[in-house]
């Protein structure tokens, strides 16, 4: 369900050549089958912290990885 839930804010903000917003978020959630209380509940919980930690590891790794210009593959980095 997170995926459907990313998709949409992912395209929430898409707009048209005028200016317009191209796709509503309810338009977008009977799309996918999904309730906009849903989505609105999943776009207001705070951020788990596995997810707080994955970011930092993240960022941790890109790093590294800029560090050694990019020579340094998965299993190096590990």
């Amino acid at each position: 369900m997170s995926e459907r839930y990313s998709f949409i804010d992912a395209q929430r903000d898409t707009r048209n050549t005028d200016g317009s917003l191209r796709y509503t978020v309810k338009l977008m959630c009977a799309w996918l089958a999904v309730s906009t209380s849903g989505f609105y509940e999943w776009a207001t919980r705070p951020t788990s912290p596995s997810a707080r930690w994955r970011a930092e590891l993240g960022d941790v790794i890109e790093a590294i990885f800029a560090e050694f210009d990019g020579t340094y593959g998965y299993r190096r980095i590990h």
